[in-house]
C-alpha cells in the first residue's frame, strides 16, 4: 500500500482529481450563492414596489438571503406587512 501512494504518477492523478472536485464544489457554491442573492433581491423588490410593504431590512437578513434564498425576505415581508 505504501508503494502505491509513493508512485509519482498515481500521486499526480490523485492531485488532479482532488483539484477538479474542489473546483466543481467551489463553482457550484458560488453559483448557488449568486442565484440565492438574485432571487432574494427580486423578492425584496416585489415586496416593496409591487405589494407596497415598507420593509427595513438589515445586513443580517441580506446575509441569510445569500445562504437561504428568498425565504428570509418572505419572512420579513410577513413580519412587516401583516404582523406590524
Amino acid at each position: 500500500m505504501g508503494a502505491l501512494l509513493a508512485s509519482p504518477i498515481i500521486s499526480a492523478v490523485v492531485s488532479v482529481a482532488v483539484a477538479y472536485i474542489a473546483f466543481k464544489v467551489a463553482f457550484f457554491t458560488l453559483k448557488r450563492v449568486f442565484m440565492n442573492a438574485v432571487t432574494g433581491i427580486l423578492t425584496y423588490l416585489v415586496c416593496v414596489h409591487i405589494l407596497n410593504i415598507p420593509m427595513d431590512i438589515g445586513l443580517g437578513v441580506w446575509a441569510l438571503t445569500a445562504i437561504l434564498g428568498p425565504i428570509p425576505m418572505l419572512i420579513a415581508a410577513g413580519w412587516y406587512g401583516f404582523l406590524k
